[in-house]
C-alpha cells in the first residue's frame, strides 16, 4: 500500500512539471483526458444523450480554449 502511495504521488509530480505547451496546443483536437471525460460523463446514457452532451462538451472547451488564448495574446 505504502509503495502504490509513494508511486502515485511520484506521477503526479513528474506530470505536473510538463511545461504547458506541451498539452494539447490546437483547441479542436481533443486530448484523452478529453475523450475519456467525455466516456465517463456519459456512462449508462442513450446514444442521442450521448451525442448532445459531447457536441456540448466540446463546444465548451473550444470557447473556453479560444478564450484562453485570446487572454494569452492580448498579454
Amino acid at each position: 500500500m505504502r509503495k502504490s502511495v509513494v508511486a502515485v504521488l511520484l506521477l503526479v509530480f513528474v506530470l505536473g512539471g510538463i511545461p504547458g505547451p506541451a498539452y494539447a496546443v490546437d483547441c479542436t483536437k481533443d486530448t484523452l483526458a478529453d475523450k475519456f471525460g467525455d466516456w465517463f460523463g456519459n456512462l449508462g446514457k442513450k446514444e442521442k444523450a450521448k451525442e448532445r452532451h459531447i457536441a456540448a462538451r466540446k463546444a465548451n472547451r473550444l470557447a473556453d480554449c479560444t478564450e484562453k488564448e485570446a487572454k494569452k495574446i492580448r498579454g
